[in-house]
């Protein structure tokens, strides 16, 4: 009994040598798979190194966020537009209090107007595109829309949860390219970000027709000035 309890002990040892021995051994070729040769130490950023699926380098520019491409239900929706009686033209809007553009805003979305606009539409004024239906709305040449970080009223400091719910509300191209520019975090009190017509008309928002000449002012005809007490013909 004692022999047999020996035997066992010494099996168990040469057991435990055994997996000891296969974990520190270098496995084969055929089962580390792909791996990398060892990494090198990274420099200092910048620069930045991009690696591909089978570890080779590769530029970086690719990797960059994709611009918001067209929309092609808005572009369909606008061939089949039926152009509104009326108008409400924009030519300058700097923005201000949030509440009173989101209050014209939705008076403007309820009245069935079209809306031109063509010039710049800052800060609040932006919601327009969140409010009015993007069929009715086109930009024209020289329009853009700009936006920057809202603040409180009292105490000046950025206003994130602002900032945060009219993120939400803009369309999903107008988020992305938001997105593109480094995302609402980035946004500054001061500091405007300027999407212009351009861009916006690759979204799919409609373009603008010319906007009409002036009409030229009526000469004013002369008249000889009659001396006193002449009768004038």
């Amino acid at each position: 009994m004692k022999t047999f309890g020996n035997l066992f002990l010494m099996t168990l040892l040469c057991v435990a040598i055994f997996v000891v021995f296969m974990g520190i051994r270098p496995a084969p070729a055929g089962w580390q798979g792909n791996l990398p040769t060892p990494v090198q130490s990274l420099p200092a950023y910048p620069p930045v190194t991009c690696v591909a699926p089978d570890w080779a380098t590769e530029p970086c520019e690719d990797r960059q966020t994709p611009l918001p491409r067209s929309n092609p239900l808005r572009a369909f929706g606008l061939q089949k537009r039926t152009p509104s009686k009326t108008k409400t033209v924009l030519y300058d809007e700097h923005g201000g209090v949030l509440n009173e553009h989101i209050y014209r805003w939705r008076r403007l979305a309820e009245s069935g107007d079209d809306v031109e606009i063509r010039g710049p539409c800052m800060s609040g004024c932006t919601m327009i595109v969140a409010i009015v239906p993007a069929d009715r709305i086109c930009f024209a040449e020289h329009a853009s829309l700009q936006f920057h970080s809202s603040r409180d009223q009292v105490s000046g400091v950025p206003g994130d949860d602002t900032n945060r719910w009219m993120f939400n509300q803009y369309p999903q191209d107008i988020r992305e390219w938001i997105k593109t520019k480094g995302g609402i975090e980035k946004l500054t009190i001061f500091a405007m970000w300027k999407l212009d017509a351009e861009e916006l008309w690759s979204m799919g928002y409609r373009k603008c027709e010319p906007d009409p000449p002036p009409v030229p002012m009526t000469e004013i005809s002369t008249r000889r000035i009659s001396a006193p007490g002449a009768t004038s013909k």
